[in-house]
């Protein structure tokens, strides 16, 4: 290909070249969509703001948005649907960020326990009343729908799982990554579902009770030695 440039990434498992296109430019029509669309969520998302989910109804996006309904269904079939859509790309964007940073910086499976879950213990704990409202919404979600449950579980499992996955050497015998993500992602909710309903609840402390735990349970005695050395040198 001339004028283009090509990408080159490694399979994990044999270390084998592959070569990728670059990703097509998207179409103005498109362009428009985008645009439209997180118009939409922006709209949604200060309206969440301003007045809580509940007063968060369709004509009131429409009309901050200026579109009609029937263009409001062109992009999301019901309030729920542009809710859920929201609460998805926003757990995406932390869990995945903070996956992503701890593989890139650290080797160790306890380093990169510990990363991602400070970074979700930062961001509970220093949330927003807006941020509250959508934890509350997905959490209710996880509940109420096997649907809507099922992808924001299957967003937070896939994400601890290329975690767990990259370190799998540290991991004790017997443990599973699979394992290990579904139970980490357990606790993790339980963490967030006290603290939205028990203002006393200290999250704070329970998230570094919770790094420990799982540094100490699932992280094998070797790479435990050796964390040990490191820091007493």
């Amino acid at each position: 290909m001339y004028g283009e440039t090509c990408h080159i990434c490694f399979t994990r498992q044999e270390k084998t070249p592959i070569l990728t296109s670059p990703a097509p430019r998207t179409s103005l029509r498109e362009r428009k969509k985008q645009a439209q669309r997180a118009r939409i969520i922006d709209e949604a998302l200060a309206l969440i703001a301003e007045h809580g989910i509940d007063d968060m109804t369709i004509d009131a996006i429409c009309e901050r948005s200026g579109i009609s309904r029937k263009t409001f269904y062109n992009y999301y079939g019901t309030r729920h649907d542009l809710l859920f859509d929201i609460c998805v790309s926003r757990t995406l964007e932390l869990v995945r960020g903070s996956v992503d940073e701890a593989l890139e910086r650290f080797t160790r499976l306890d380093e990169r326990i510990t990363h991602v879950l400070k970074a979700q213990k930062h961001q509970l704990c220093q949330a927003s009343d807006l941020e509250h409202e959508l934890a509350r919404y997905s959490i209710a979600s996880i509940g109420n729908s096997l649907a809507s449950g099922a992808t924001l579980l299957s967003v937070m499992n896939e994400n601890f799982l290329r975690l767990y996955a990259a370190s799998i050497d540290d991991l004790k015998d017997a443990l599973s990554p699979e394992f290990c993500a579904e139970m980490t992602v357990g606790m993790i909710d339980t963490v967030i579902l006290n603290h939205l309903h028990n203002p006393d609840y200290d999250a704070a402390s329970r998230y570094d009770e919770l790094i420990g735990f799982l540094c100490h349970s699932l992280v094998r005695e070797r790479a435990q030695l050796r964390m040990t050395g490191a820091a007493q040198g």
